[in-house]
Order: C-alpha cells, then sequence, then structure tokens
C-alpha cells in the first residue's frame, strides 16, 4: 500500500460564522467514517471555546491547557466516543487558549501527529471565521469542508473564508455540505449559488460534499448526548451524513503534500514568514 493510501488524512470542517452545526457535522462524519471501519480521530481545535466533549456529554480531567501548561501529554486528554472515535478536547472558556500563537498550535498539532496508534482519519472541528488558528488547521488538511446554511449571512461568510484561503494560502479545493434544509433541490440551489459567486469573483470551483436535510432527529440525539448515527442510525440525517462521509474517503489526495504532520507544519511556518 503507497503513502498516499496508508497515511493518515486530516479534513478541517470550517464555517464562516457559528451556529451552522460544524461541530455536530464533524462529529458525525468522524463516527461515520469509523463505522465504515476506519480508526478516526476527531480533534477539536476551536480552541478557547471546544464543545465537542459538551455535546456528547463527557466530562474532562484534562484539555488542552493542560498540555500547553506542562501537566499532562496530549495522550492523557483522550476521550472514548461513538463508534470508537478518538477524542481530543480543546479547553471552554479558557482565554489563553483561544489567543495560543503560531509556536503553541504547533507544538499541540505535533503531539496530535505523534500520537500512538495513528489515525486513518483525523477529522478537526475548527473554530469559526477566519482566524489564524482556522486558517492553519485548515492550510494542514486534505479536505477543507465548509458548512453553510441557508441564511444571507451564512453564505457571506462562507465566501469570505474560501476567498481568504485561496487568494492567501493558495487553498484550491473546497467541500461544501448544506446543512439544515428541507429538500435536497434547496439544498443544490444554495450551493449553486455559493459556487456562481465563488467562479464569478474567484474563478474558482466548487465541490458539493453533500446535503443534509432538517431532521427533528438530530435535535433529539443531541438531547441524548449521543451522535445522530449511534442514536438514530436510520433517520434521513443519518443517511446524509454517511453519503458526505462516503464522499470524503474517496477524495483523492494530493500526491505533493507530505504524508508526515511535522512536515505539513513546517511548509505552513515557512509560509507565514516568505
Amino acid at each position: 500500500m503507497d503513502s498516499a493510501q496508508s497515511r493518515t488524512r486530516l479534513i478541517a470542517f470550517s464555517s464562516g460564522k457559528g451556529g451552522v452545526g460544524k461541530t455536530f457535522l464533524s462529529l458525525n462524519v468522524a463516527v461515520a467514517l469509523a463505522q465504515r471501519g476506519h480508526s478516526v480521530m476527531l480533534f477539536d481545535g476551536d480552541m478557547g471555546l471546544a464543545n465537542v466533549h459538551v455535546l456528547l456529554g463527557i466530562h474532562t480531567e484534562k484539555d488542552i491547557s493542560d498540555v500547553l501548561a506542562g501537566r499532562c501529554a496530549l495522550a492523557q486528554t483522550i476521550l472514548k466516543g461513538p463508534a470508537g472515535v478518538r477524542i481530543v478536547p480543546g479547553a471552554s472558556g479558557k482565554r489563553d487558549v483561544a489567543e495560543l500563537s503560531m509556536l503553541e498550535l504547533t507544538r499541540v498539532l505535533q503531539g496530535l501527529g505523534s500520537l500512538v496508534p495513528a489515525a486513518d482519519y483525523i477529522v478537526i472541528d475548527t473554530g469559526a471565521g477566519i482566524g489564524t488558528h482556522v486558517t492553519t488547521l485548515a492550510q494542514l488538511s486534505d479536505a477543507i469542508v465548509v458548512v453553510v446554511r441557508d441564511e444571507p449571512a451564512s453564505l457571506a461568510d462562507a465566501y469570505g473564508l474560501i476567498k481568504v484561503m485561496y487568494q492567501e494560502f493558495g487553498s484550491q479545493r473546497f467541500q461544501i455540505v448544506v446543512n439544515g434544509v428541507s429538500n435536497p433541490v434547496r439544498g443544490n440551489q444554495i450551493f449553486e449559488r455559493l459556487q456562481n459567486v465563488a467562479m464569478k469573483f474567484l474563478g474558482l470551483p466548487l465541490e458539493l460534499a453533500g446535503v443534509i436535510p432538517q431532521d427533528s432527529n438530530a435535535i433529539a440525539a443531541i438531547g441524548r448526548r449521543d451522535a445522530l448515527l449511534t442514536a438514530f442510525p436510520d433517520s434521513v440525517g443519518a443517511m446524509a451524513v454517511r453519503r458526505v462521509a462516503a464522499k470524503l474517503e474517496g477524495l483523492r489526495v494530493d500526491a505533493g503534500s507530505s504524508p508526515f504532520l511535522i512536515d505539513r507544519l513546517d511548509a505552513v511556518s515557512l509560509g507565514a514568514v516568505t
């Protein structure tokens, strides 16, 4: 098996604005990949406002702030999530972690890349917006998934994120997930609207990773502190998430990108200096 097939793949879930269901989708796509037989790690990259563990009702003894303070190793923070997904929790409500320097962020990511056993996939739930943490995590990833809803602000901010990542960092492949729509037709219309703007002003084609319909079971799963795919595996929302996971699983990896996270970090650091 060649390195492009066997190496850890990084998938970053991002959004221009908060409240679009990014964390919920990150969790459920991670679960879907695990259910497809992969070893999966979910990294809560929303450093100061981490909430993956909150979504699951899991109490954290240690988090990223403890790692940075030298109180524990990154491996000691890992939580067991649904379907065997390993969760690396960020810190919640801690301003110093929300304002990590690039050096500190690099330390965290180096630790992530050295965890044993290595994961087939690392799903990263980034923060919302275009801050340094978000753009760095997105740059390191093999796939950038941008989550949008049927709201003008969501589409405008998603375009802003795509524009920054394309013009300032050279990212060219964006997977769009349209979340919480009434039907697939409407979801495709929303994607086409964003696609048209990206083509008109950036000359950049986007890719539709999937459309997630409105599903009352999603709210019920949150109430149960569980993933949708394990709480309601036969729901329309769960089936849609599985299609997204299958699409992301099948994406080709750029042959020119390093299989080692440390090398990718070096490349990003050099880009920031030049």
